[in-house]
């Protein structure tokens, strides 16, 4: 697995990757690429925002540092979204709604 870092630059796959995830967490939640980015709070927002920082991180591993520079987010909101995601795959719903979001990626 390739180590993405703060000062990482990025191929077309892997930006492609990146934008990719994005739609498929906002189509499975019902939100806008645009509002992740955003400081918008809506629930569905920060959910879909929770997943993809999980999802970079967990699954192909994007450094904590990084991934706030990619979303202009605090590292410590980066780590919070992190701990969330994990605490809400604990509850059936939530691995639904992870599983969706990997199946719409391959």
């Amino acid at each position: 697995m390739t180590k993405y870092t703060a000062n990482t630059t990025f191929t077309y796959a892997e930006r492609k990757l990146i934008d990719d995830l994005e739609k498929s967490v906002c189509k499975v939640l019902n939100t806008e690429p645009e509002q992740i980015k955003n400081k918008n709070l809506k629930t569905n927002v920060t959910l879909a925002r929770g997943f993809i920082f999980y999802i970079l991180h967990k699954r192909y591993g994007f450094s904590i540092s990084l991934i706030s520079k990619l979303y202009n987010r605090s590292i410590r909101n980066v780590f919070w979204h992190n701990d969330k995601i994990e605490h809400f795959l604990k509850q059936n719903s939530y691995k639904e709604i992870y599983n969706n979001i990997i199946e719409s990626l391959t």
